[in-house]
């Protein structure tokens, strides 16, 4: 029996380390997004400012306070702030093997069970790889029901102080938890009817009663507050019952929330295997037992989709009411791991003989679930440069009196994770007018000695004549560009005298140091900046150096791979002082794997890093098409490629979705990484409805085309609801989304130009 205890906790450690390892991998290989970057900003506040701001918002300051004191030991790094994440993840399986054992203590194989299906489940490995505060609801609510449910086996002050510390914090991490004190408040009720006297029921309620106000003792004076200054609105779409089930249910067996219905049959038999296994555990004797803990399990699955239910069904009674997305569920799906592994062992009890192969086998079934979701989790992480060298720029050139606009602040705390200066950001809700581009900017010009702005792709949406851009260039007296991929950098000089100091260091400006050392007559490299270690194939890459000069002219090359798959050189001109450069150089398509970066200064090279080439998946489709629709329309000059045709199915219905396909045979190769605009156009000559993406949804950026080889790409268009009826010409084009400008000319089979740098495919009939 000791030996066996032995056994069970030496595997509950392997799958620790298994889940600390899947947690860990590839955590600093995606991008910092929307929330994320929004964390980190609430938690670069002071504390008591950061309870103030959060005051405003729909979550707690918990999380933020607990990030607030993780920054300053770890970094701002995606791996060292993220690694917290991590941390609350692996505990929360440390958590749930505790109240596994106190629900099922002769059991400690659905103990394992529910372990292993946390571990390697794509859902809780997500929310552990993210700066927010899901991964320490999961802990919280977990270790919340293991002193709840020791508490109701017999009432201890240790175990009530730390429940009553953990719910609190609970609720003070995230407000719709509000709902797991609803769930333990029924469980204690029912367990009322084990009590052998109404005097011992009388004295459990006042137990819990006070457990309850002791919670709330500690939660009021938040609340008390938040609540004047809680913003109160509702952002629900409309809810579909249907939908929104059989979403929460794929999220819990494969983490997946898009294209559901490839999942739905093998989710579907999942959980019918669990509602059956559920089924046994209630009716047969041989669980009597342990009744109350499936009853507890059962009111973690269904009381979180009914309360979500009933915020989107009366949003005025909660004051908000969210969309359904995914992560609203996370912090429950611990316990339907449980309730799952319990199923699985109930239901192969079933078949006493092979009792323990059947488990293995249903076991191993909802693994593999868990583990199609999670297949294509990691390569779907990579880290772009986003505004990381737009940052590095903006930290090495800014002066103290620069200011920084944002054009626009649709994604500001993603600008405001890379770059923690101040900056003005161009409103992301209203179409630019001269009138409003004056008003925000004239004073900041004329306050400033420089103005530099960041424009990102939504400035393009908000901003289509580029007033913002055009009001500066005309006011400025110098001007300085830097191309970011999708993104531009531009710096803008009032004075002439910051003209003249126009790429002047920030006295404060301190580079990396280089790599390896490297010097020519005259130059000397001093700093090394290279913001990424994986390189995507077709994307350009950036690295800035920074160069000590001393007098002559000096011919700087940086080279990937040996020898060179691709290469770029200037040539810092004569003069004296330190010198930052920018240096880009397109990944070729057929790069992977690990290649060498080599900078040479005037022919004398060294090894500055090894970069991992990352690959593409998309590759080229059979020559032979047959589309419905045939053209022969050329894009740019030398033509980047041909439309050999379309074709175009869908519902021709206000609402509906238009699928649009387009053949494409490639001519030349690209240098620049254009998008596709596919425009129907209303009777007031706009765009009444659009299908903008790369191509081949982002897989086959045009600086990954090669000459010959023809590629199938397609699109949705999704037609507004209030759409009227009537006829809309079709069109599309390719447009650089950094500077919106059109790839031009583009021609019919003739050779004539067409009008505006588009294509008419045809016209569309709404009915």
């Amino acid at each position: 029996m000791r030996s066996r205890s032995v056994l069970h906790r030496l595997a509950l450690i392997l799958l620790l380390w298994l889940a600390f390892a899947l947690r860990l991998f590839r955590l600093q290989d995606a991008s910092v997004w929307w929330d994320e970057g929004f964390s980190v900003w609430e938690a670069r506040m002071g504390f008591l400012a950061l309870a103030d701001r959060t005051a405003y918002d729909v979550h707690p300051p918990f999380y933020y306070w607990v990030l607030h004191f993780w920054r300053p030991w770890v970094g701002d790094g995606e791996f060292a702030l993220r690694y917290l994440s991590v941390i609350f993840g692996v505990l929360t399986l440390a958590a749930l093997w505790a109240l596994a054992r106190r629900l099922a203590p002769k059991q400690p194989a659905v103990a394992l069970a529910a372990v292993a299906l946390l571990a390697v489940s794509r859902y809780a490995i997500w929310w552990s790889q993210e700066i927010r505060m899901y991964a320490l609801t999961g802990i919280f609510v977990a270790l919340s029901l293991y002193f709840m449910v020791r508490l109701r086996e017999r009432f201890q002050w240790r175990w009530a102080v730390a429940y009553v510390l953990v719910t609190a914090s609970l609720l003070a991490t995230l407000y719709s938890l509000a709902f797991l004190l609803i769930i333990e408040g029924l469980y204690w009720l029912w367990t009322l009817r084990r009590a052998q006297s109404w005097r011992r029921r009388g004295v459990l309620l006042l137990q819990w009663a006070g457990l309850q106000m002791a919670v709330l003792a500690l939660f009021l004076p938040w609340l008390w507050y938040a609540l004047p200054r809680m913003w109160r609105w509702s952002v629900q779409d409309a809810f579909d019952s249907a939908l929104f089930l059989r979403l929460y249910a794929t999220m819990l067996h494969v983490g997946v929330s898009l294209d559901i219905d490839a999942y739905w049959p093998a989710v579907a038999a999942a959980l019918l295997g669990t509602t059956v296994g559920t089924i046994v555990l209630l009716a047969h004797k041989r669980y009597r037992a342990q009744r109350d803990g499936v009853i507890l399990l059962l009111l973690m699955l269904l009381i979180p989709p009914l309360a979500l239910w009933l915020m989107t069904s009366f949003p005025n009674a909660f004051g908000y009411s969210p969309r359904v997305q995914a992560r609203y569920f996370f912090p429950f799906a611990p316990t339907y791991y449980l309730l799952a592994a319990w199923a699985v062992f109930a239901l192969a009890g079933l078949l006493r003989r092979y009792r323990r192969s059947a488990a293995l086998l249903l076991l191993g079934g909802l693994i593999l679930l868990q583990g199609w979701g999670l297949s294509s989790y990691y390569a779907g992480r990579f880290l772009k440069d986003d505004y990381k060298s737009a940052a590095l720029t903006l930290n090495a050139h800014r002066q103290p009196n620069d200011a920084v606009v944002l054009h626009t602040d649709a994604p500001w705390p993603v600008f405001a994770y890379h770059y923690p200066g101040p900056f003005t950001g161009v409103p992301n809700g209203r179409e630019a007018t001269p009138d409003n581009v004056e008003q925000l900017l004239r004073p900041l010009w004329e306050g400033h000695d420089a103005l530099w702005l960041m424009v990102n792709e939504d400035a393009l949406r908000a901003d289509k004549d580029r007033l913002v851009e055009n009001w500066l260039a005309g006011q400025a007296t110098a001007a300085q560009e830097w191309r970011y991929g999708d993104k531009r950098l531009l710096l803008f000089a009032r004075t002439a005298q910051r003209a003249s100091d126009l790429l002047v260091l920030n006295p404060a400006f301190r580079p990396p140091p280089a790599p390896a050392p490297l010097q020519s007559d005259g130059a000397t490299l001093v700093g090394w900046e290279q913001p990424l270690q994986r390189w995507r194939a077709g994307e350009p890459a950036h690295v800035a150096v920074t160069i000590a000069q001393t007098g002559p002219a000096a011919e700087i090359t940086l080279g990937l791979g040996n020898p060179p798959l691709a290469a770029t050189t200037m040539t810092l001109p004569p003069g004296s002082g330190h010198q930052r450069l920018p240096l880009s150089l397109l990944v070729p398509y057929q790069a992977e794997g690990q290649q060498p970066l080599t900078l040479a200064l005037d022919g004398v090279a060294a090894t500055m890093a090894q970069v991992e080439i990352v690959g593409r998946s998309g590759a080229s489709q059979p020559v032979e098409i047959a589309p419905e629709n045939t053209l022969d329309i050329t894009f740019g000059e030398p033509p980047l490629a041909a439309l050999a045709g379309y074709d175009l199915v869908g519902e021709q219905t206000p609402g509906g979705e238009l699928e649009l396909t387009l053949y494409w045979r490639v001519q030349n190769p690209g240098d620049r990484s254009y998008k596709v605009f596919i425009h129907l156009i209303g009777p007031d000559g706009r765009p009444a409805a659009q299908g903008d993406d790369f191509p081949l949804q982002g897989e086959r950026p045009t600086t990954t085309w090669q000459p010959g080889e023809t590629l199938v790409d397609s699109y949705t268009i999704v037609l507004p609801p209030d759409l009227a009826p009537g006829s809309y010409p079709l069109r599309l084009g390719f447009y650089d989304p950094a500077a919106g400008d059109r790839l031009t000319p583009v021609r019919n089979k003739a050779g004539e130009m067409l009008p505006d740098d588009q294509v008419e495919l045809g016209i569309v009939v709404i009915k």
